[in-house]
């Protein structure tokens, strides 16, 4: 099963999807399968609220293709609206779990790493971002002070799970943000060797848990997967 429906609530629905499936088309490809196109055909009030990029339907936001887990979706265009408002005031608060390897197998592009070593315990890894590589397809961390900044920092908080898992948090993201704070750090994820992690068949990033207050109530709701 490529999707399964989390959670359905009065304006929000939390699907689960799967990795290799786009959460979301683009401009060019808006009839390709997507989490949108199969969610709205059971839910099709989804494609009637959008924002700039109306093919992207009520998704609040979008996980990485190779990416699994949950996505949040807006019922109606004022739920929309009041989450796109929390996701810029960093209401939103997602979680991943991350199977690691040690050891980057690409340096291109990294400066050195800023901080202590991860992961004995609680860490933070902050940045910048700027794209990289042909058509801007990767991008890398670059501190505030780096004439490649863009103007705003990154924060994703990092705890150990397990061996060789990670969870990781993040409010408002930025593109291949979890990946590519990890790969600096140098621990790739395990199938992602786009930022220098080693071949796997199962990529190792899900999104496991979303919290974000329920538009109608006024509640703060935690889905998890």
């Amino acid at each position: 099963m490529i999707t399964r429906l989390v959670f359905e609530g009065p304006d929000t629905l939390v699907f689960w999807k799967e990795s290799g499936i786009p959460t979301v088309p683009l401009k060019s490809t808006i009839d390709g399968t997507t989490l949108l196109s199969i969610a709205a055909a059971y839910y099709p009030e989804i494609r009637c609220c959008h924002g700039a990029a109306e093919w992207e339907g009520g998704v609040i936001h979008r996980l990485d293709g190779l990416t699994k887990g949950l996505v949040l979706i807006a019922r109606s265009q004022r739920a929309y609206d009041a989450l796109m408002q929390q996701q810029k005031k960093d209401i939103i608060q997602k979680e991943y779990i991350a199977r690691v390897t040690e050891g980057r197998l690409i340096d291109e592009g990294f400066e050195p790493y800023a901080f202590l070593p991860p992961f004995d315990g609680p860490s933070s890894i902050t940045s910048c971002f700027r794209s990289f590589g042909r058509g801007g397809r990767s991008v890398r961390p670059v501190s505030a002070d780096s004439r490649h900044a863009n103007g705003r920092i990154y924060t994703t908080l990092v705890e150990p799970e397990g061996e060789h898992s990670l969870r990781c948090t993040i409010t408002r993201g930025f593109r291949h943000q979890i990946r590519a704070h990890l790969a600096w750090a140098g621990y790739p994820i395990a199938g992602d060797t786009q930022y220098g992690g080693v071949p796997s068949d199962d990529f190792g990033l899900e999104a496991v848990s979303i919290s974000y207050i329920e538009p109608c109530s006024g509640r703060r709701l935690t889905i998890t997967a």
